[in-house]
């Protein structure tokens, strides 16, 4: 992406990558529909009339203040919001072409025609691109003024999550504490909001995104999608890859939102969404799906080569971000959302505020991330560039939890890379004892410690996450769950069991731990 591009979507708060089939479908209907351009000139006769209507009251609007910007938005929230494809379409172009008239009316009308593009970007899906044609035809002081409501708006949803985030069902709040590192480290950790009693739940968590380790996937022994164990007496469901690759689930509820949020999109020659499908003038020609099964196959290589979880969760994570704008997916779990306590937050408001750590993938990583999104959906490769691949897998690799049942698996295959790039999870039994990888919205948050006061556990079977009390805790303490397993091993000294965890620790998480058993244990210099 250009810098200016970068800019934008920085100023906007936008994700990697927000274009969705809504703006080719709006295009398309905009060149081909004869009744849609009949709409649009009846609605500029409208626009016409209303501004006429509206000139006296908009005649004292010369000075525009913040507290002006703040009151009009107000009175726009107020208001009733599209829902349906064609509402947005007419919402759209009523908007915009009041803009434009307004705009064109001089001064007085610079606020009330910004508000009317602010209202077109409300509804338009990618903001980036419309803020870049705003840009580039509408009046300089008119921009700034759509800008500055951007700016406004961002500021107040960035404050705003943080009253809804964590849900307070959770009993858990969030507070900042210096880092672990010059590098990385939480800058934000979770504390109690109310007494809890040892071997308590102090709360349950959905994942938001999963990956079943590869080995168990070829054998389909467990769910891809909730990482469940299957029973055969029970009965199974698969989906087929283009490659010929099989996932296997325990039920249909987890076949019908793996379909709908991700696999449709990365692994079929299927449409990608719902809206692409409709338009039979934009189906893909045989070379064009010949083009996206070749960009799959060698992705999946890729993967399959060193059992690379990461790069398959950031390609889950992208499709989940393009599947959830389109329209709130089937199937899909709660748990990564906050709407149930009044929020309005989703997958990418949860990872973009994560601790990271810096990665730097193989070289041929990008250019297949690239091919893959680009023979899927032409123009979504345009939302990821080479920084933010790196950033996205950096905030996966720090913050992905190991699903362990029991004590753990020890068939796991060992891994393929070297100690210092192999994928470590957050578990206390140890990555090698895990059956797969996943993203949780407040457990991110968990700090560490080799003497934790809480312990995760999956006692649902699932990759459901139950956060439990190991002592008595008071209201206000900070939770800590153990990344590693911190247990001193048959035949391990004290000084070999902190050294071994603490190599862990720097190889994983890339931080020196500073808890209090690091330092109690510490040898003598």
């Amino acid at each position: 992406m250009s810098s200016r591009t970068n800019t934008v979507l920085t100023i906007a708060g936008l994700s990697l990558c927000g274009i969705v089939a809504y703006a080719v479908y709006f295009d398309y209907k905009r060149r081909t529909d004869v009744e849609f351009r009949k709409r649009i000139r009846k609605e500029n006769k409208r626009v016409n009339k209303s501004v006429a209507q509206s000139k006296e009251a908009l005649a004292a609007a010369n000075s525009i203040s913040e507290a002006d910007l703040h009151e009009a938005l107000k009175q726009m929230k107020s208001e009733p919001v599209p829902t349906t494809q064609a509402e947005r379409e007419n919402y759209f172009m009523s908007q915009v072409a009041m803009g434009e008239q307004l705009a064109a009316r001089g001064e007085p009308f610079h606020l009330p025609a910004a508000l009317s593009f602010y209202r077109a970007l409300s509804v338009y899906p990618s903001t980036a691109e419309l803020l870049d044609i705003y840009q580039k035809t509408v009046p300089e002081p008119v921009v700034k003024l759509i800008l500055a409501l951007v700016k406004l708006e961002l500021a107040a949803k960035i404050g705003a999550y943080y009253e809804v985030f964590p849900p307070k069902s959770t009993n858990v709040a969030l507070q900042s504490r210096p880092s672990t590192s010059d590098t990385s480290g939480p800058e934000k950790v979770l504390v109690l909001t109310k007494d809890i009693a040892a071997g308590e739940v102090i709360y349950k968590e959905h994942p938001m995104l999963t990956c079943l380790d590869y080995d168990l996937q070829l054998a389909g022994t467990y769910c891809s999608h909730c990482l469940r164990e299957i029973q055969p007496s029970l009965g199974s469901l698969t989906l087929l890859s283009s490659s010929g690759d099989k996932s296997t689930f325990c039920s249909k509820p987890c076949q019908v939102a793996s379909k709908s949020q991700w696999f449709t999109l990365l692994f079929t020659l299927d449409p990608p969404l719902p809206a692409v499908a409709a338009l039979s003038q934009l189906a893909p020609t045989p070379a064009a799906l010949e083009v996206r099964r070749t960009t799959q196959l060698q992705m999946l290589a890729y993967l399959n080569k060193d059992n690379r979880v990461g790069t398959l969760l950031m390609a889950k994570f992208i499709a989940r971000q393009l599947t959830a704008a389109n329209g709130k997916a089937p199937g899909q779990d709660v748990g990564d959302f906050t709407q149930a306590d009044g929020g309005e937050y989703q997958i990418e408001d949860h990872v973009e505020r994560w601790s990271s750590h810096s990665v730097e993938p193989p070289a041929e990583e990008y250019p297949l991330v690239v091919a893959l999104l680009r023979a899927t959906l032409p123009g979504l490769e345009a939302f990821i560039s080479p920084e933010s691949h790196k950033s996205l897998l950096g905030k996966i690799a720090f913050n992905a939890f190991g699903v362990c049942f029991g004590g753990g698996r020890d068939d796991r295959p060992e891994a393929t890379l070297r100690p210092e790039d192999a994928e470590l999870t957050r578990t206390p039994y140890g990555t090698s004892r895990q059956v797969g990888t996943a993203l949780y919205s407040v457990s991110a948050y968990l700090s560490h410690s080799c003497a934790p006061n809480a312990r995760p556990s999956f006692a649902s079977g699932t990759s459901e996450l139950q956060v439990i009390a190991t002592k008595d805790l008071k209201k206000g303490d900070e939770l800590s769950i153990a990344y590693v397993d911190v247990s001193q091993r048959a035949g391990e000294s004290t000084t070999e069991c902190r050294q071994r965890r603490r190599k862990e620790l720097a190889r994983g998480w890339k931080f020196a731990c500073p808890c209090s058993r690091c330092v109690q244990e510490a040898p003598e210099k």
